[in-house]
């Protein structure tokens, strides 16, 4: 039997930009083998299938002795991830999955899952404040003001208004939102979203032309403006994209006077909602501040291969294998120790790795490890993780073993 346990560090919510911080835990009751296992990103839009975002892998296919292993990893949430929409069903999930061989049905792997949800946050960089711009404009004898176009949640809006034509006029704050989800595999648009018409946030209307003006206010809860898309990187899900959107505007409806005709006047003007800084300047910021997280790089976690954690005591090549020895030549037990094992063909080249899991290595305990492979290769690379979240890495030139 096999028990997962999940739980994220950051208190069920990230910004977009951060690292993910999971810490994972795996109990095996007794001797397993194991095909992978890692942590998966997932959100569900109105698409065809799940969808995942990002990946992160915590052990390859390997051979775990009975014990506990505690792993921790981070997934960097990229900057074109769309944030969690919950008024529009727009939610993500982590999901730690281990696959293990089916003893019935070789074919059909076993698959174990833990799910837990994850809250993503938009972030409000604070490097541009938002600058407005008047509108003015003139049509069909209707001359219109507005001081600027863009506005917080709950602000009022002063229309500014003259008319010899016109004896009533109307306007109305529309908001205009939705999710996307494109699949050119099954055809452009492979989702089953609902188009769904403009809704009037807002309206005020005035049948005193010569009042000059009209006030409008902006719903305190009224969604900022915003326009995500997503789109993946891996090759096998080229052409998938999804997102969402809220637009804003403002629709001005005027109706004319009997001599100049029954036709009314119908305008939308575009307008933004923001929760930031409204400002007519340009903020500063600094040019060295950090603001946004580094990529993870290959070596973030990997200590330096003359630490003295473990040693390779001799490397024996058989047919198709190799018989390492390592020793523990640290001054502690090590508690869920992973070593992976691979080779190195031609100084550039990774064969595949192999896993071996033990529960406890006692201090100056040796172990064997045998890799099975049928490449050649110049070296050997192992690489050591425990439970305390050490990694070393060594490399070890299979030509130099017999020196060992």
């Amino acid at each position: 039997m096999v028990i997962l346990e999940l739980s994220d560090l950051s208190a069920g919510s990230i910004f977009i930009g951060d690292k993910l911080t999971i810490r994972t835990k795996f109990n095996f009751e007794e001797d397993t083998d194991i095909l992978w296992s890692g942590i998966r990103l997932i959100t569900n839009p109105p698409c065809s299938r799940e969808l995942q975002v990002a990946k992160e892998e915590i052990f390859n296919k390997g051979y775990f002795e009975a014990g506990e292993y505690i792993r921790e990893k981070s997934l960097l949430i990229k900057t074109n991830v769309v944030p969690t929409i919950k008024n529009r069903n727009l939610n993500y999930v982590l999901k730690l999955i281990l696959r293990q061989p089916n003893p019935i049905n070789p074919e059909d792997d076993l698959v174990i899952n833990k799910t837990q949800d994850i809250e993503i946050k938009a972030k409000d960089s604070g490097l541009q404040t938002k600058a407005p711009n008047p509108i003015s404009f003139s049509i069909s004898g209707l001359n219109v003001l507005l001081t600027k176009d863009i506005y917080k949640p709950g602000e009022t809006i002063k229309i500014s208004f003259t008319s010899d034509v016109l004896r009533e006029i109307e306007v109305r704050l529309l908001q205009n939102a939705n999710i996307v989800c494109y699949c050119e595999a099954y055809g452009q648009n492979c989702s089953k979203v609902e188009e769904l018409p403009p809704a009037i946030a807002g309206d005020s209307k005035t049948p005193n032309i010569d009042k000059g003006f009209l006030l409008l206010k902006v719903p305190e809860i009224a969604e900022p403006s915003h326009n995500y898309l997503w789109s993946p990187s891996e090759k096998e899900m080229f052409g998938f994209r999804y997102g969402a959107y809220t637009k804003w505007s403002l629709l001005i409806i005027g109706k004319k006077k009997p001599e100049f005709g029954q036709e009314p006047i119908k305008l939308e003007v575009p307008i933004t909602i923001t929760k930031g800084s409204i400002s007519e300047e340009k903020a500063e910021f600094d040019l060295f501040a950090r603001e946004a997280a580094e990529a993870s790089s290959v070596f973030d976690g990997i200590s330096s291969k003359f630490q003295k954690v473990y040693k390779v005591l001799s490397i024996d090549s058989d047919i198709d294998k190799y018989k390492i020895a390592i020793k523990n030549v640290s001054k502690k037990d090590l508690q869920g120790v992973t070593v992976r094992v691979l080779g190195l063909q031609e100084g550039l080249f990774e064969t595949a790795p192999s896993l071996t899991g033990f529960n406890i290595w006692k201090k100056n305990e040796e172990k064997e490890i045998v890799y099975e492979i049928k490449q050649d290769i110049s070296a050997l690379i192992t690489i050591l993780e425990d439970n305390s979240q050490q990694s070393i890495r060594i490399q070890t030139p299979v030509a130099e073993a017999s020196f060992f």
